[in-house]
């Protein structure tokens, strides 16, 4: 007997399924986390299964610590790759991404916008680069060569920095790249922008830790709440 395949859904249905906007959909496409399939009219249709693997639900592993949380780069990821858009189109940069901080403190790649989808896979499986992480580490903006750390990737040119992601109290939650091939590089006046920026995206990681914090206590009150 032959299981008939769930019906693909559209744009709409597919963000409702997520619980996130149709911009933050397809940011999350632009950035090659999801693929649709397209009708002969052109238009997406997406695959419940891919909905399923992009939310994690085919393998949940069980919660951290409270003390140990780390920002969920799924989850946090489209609303940040959908505000990269407007700063490197600010900067007139190539490309802007974030890796974020997570189990151990390690540095993992969070998103971008500028970047392919085939790119955006390598970054995300290899150890994020030595400038994002002394930048992150010493909590100061970094400048560096493109071409000399093979970031994004071995033929980059041009010229990059990285910027710490600092939360209110300081501490550091990842860091921010942007990579341009302007002659000029990054002056002053721009990069003060990028780390203004740094600074918003380090308070939207310190909400998404909020959340998830919150999430779990109301787990386990409903948990207690069930057994008694």
């Amino acid at each position: 007997m032959t299981v008939p395949r769930p019906r693909l859904l559209t744009v709409g249905e597919a963000a409702r399924a997520l619980r996130m906007c149709r911009t933050t959909l397809l940011a999350a496409e632009e950035s090659g986390l999801l693929v649709p399939v397209r009708t002969p009219g052109g238009h997406r249709r997406y695959d419940p299964a891919d909905l399923d693997r992009f939310l994690g639900r085919t393998h949940t592993p069980a919660p951290p610590p409270l003390a140990a949380a780390a920002p969920d780069a799924v989850h946090l990821g489209p609303a940040v790759r959908a505000a990269m858009r407007p700063l490197v189109q600010a900067l007139e940069a190539d490309a802007a991404g974030v890796y974020l901080a997570g189990d151990e403190g390690l540095l993992r790649f969070g998103g971008a916008f500028g970047v392919p989808r085939w790119l955006a896979e390598r970054l995300a499986d290899a150890p994020a680069p030595e400038e994002l992480v002394r930048a992150h580490a010493n909590r100061r903006y970094r400048l560096f060569d493109p071409a000399d750390a093979a970031f994004p990737e071995p033929r980059s040119t041009g010229h990059a920095v990285a910027v710490p992601l600092c939360a209110d109290d300081e501490r550091s939650v990842g860091a921010l790249f942007v990579v341009t091939r302007s002659e000029r590089g990054l002056p002053p006046a721009e990069l003060r922008i990028v780390e203004a920026f740094g600074r918003i995206v380090a308070s939207l990681v310190a909400a998404q830790l909020r959340v998830a914090d919150l999430e779990r206590r109301l787990a386990r009150i409903a948990a207690v709440a069930a057994g008694s």
